[in-house]
């Protein structure tokens, strides 16, 4: 396809090779043939079976193009806020993402009378839609729930390279935007503010799910939900309300399984893992 989203990625198709370069170079383990690098066994008996701690956070923030801005943060303004690079590895990855997501999506949108509903796409937020590295990097990669909110509700993040301009995209092509997060239902204020501050638009409260336990279709699991219990049930509720949901992206595994998706689309992530 040659398009005006297409045009807008013209690095794309470099980013599995500075993947793999990346990888290579600093991550024992890693495999050069486009297959992710294997996970550690969960009860290791040597330490050659687990990758040195440093040097993944070294290779992370080379794959990110690590750049420190001028923002200080916002728990106590000590800290230079870190983020992507624009011609990183990360950011080629996600435009050759991006790219073929509107591929497929574009077809589909000319043969609507395949979709079951009204034709609808999902968008994970934490690094799907709004990218936290500057929070792993403030944070060294330890998830602090106080610290966390403050970014959040500060509304702080980026957005994902390349993302706004798919959501726009899709929007054009007359898809209907949901988003769906694991952020508790508190931080509606601040993941509204900073969606719109990151060029997705006013987001109509009804196309946003926060997690709210007391929801009737998360009965099943409440209170005890997993991510992709929660996350399946809420897109089956979606579906229900008279929606097909033609593409889901998510960051983490957990966020695409599950069902109640016509396709999937695994945003990049090396910097954490939700099951």
């Amino acid at each position: 396809m040659t398009s005006r989203f297409t045009r807008m990625f013209p690095h794309a198709v470099t980013a599995a090779a500075a993947a793999v370069v990346v990888l290579i170079l600093l991550v024992p383990g890693a495999i050069a043939d486009g297959t992710s690098v294997p996970a550690p066994p969960a009860q290791p008996t040597s330490a050659d079976q687990i990758q040195n701690i440093d040097q993944v956070k070294t290779a992370i923030k080379a794959y990110y193009g690590d750049t420190v801005t001028q923002t200080p943060d916002p728990v106590n303004g000590t800290a230079l806020l870190h983020t992507y690079s624009p011609s990183g590895a990360y950011a080629n990855e996600m435009a050759g993402i991006e790219a073929d997501a509107a591929k497929d999506l574009d077809k589909e949108a000319k043969h609507d009378q395949k979709f079951s509903g009204t034709p609808a796409v999902l968008f994970d937020i934490d690094d799907t839609t709004l990218n936290t590295y500057s929070y792993e990097i403030y944070s060294n990669f330890v998830f602090n729930p106080t610290t966390n909110a403050a970014f959040v509700n500060a509304a702080v993040f980026p957005p994902t390279p390349g993302m706004p301009g798919l959501v726009s995209h899709l929007r054009d092509d007359g898809y209907t935007v949901f988003f769906l997060t694991g952020r508790p239902e508190a931080q509606r204020a601040g993941t509204v503010t900073n969606l719109a501050n990151a060029g997705y638009g006013t987001i109509d409260n009804s196309h946003l799910y926060l997690k709210d336990l007391t929801a009737p279709w998360l009965a099943s699991c409440a209170p005890a939900c997993t991510t992709t219990q929660y996350k399946s049930l809420t897109r089956q509720h979606i579906e229900s309300l008279g929606f097909d949901i033609a593409a889901n992206f998510g960051d983490q595994f957990s966020d695409l399984n599950g069902g109640f998706a016509d396709q999937t689309f695994k945003i990049p992530n090396p910097m954490y893992f939700l099951p």
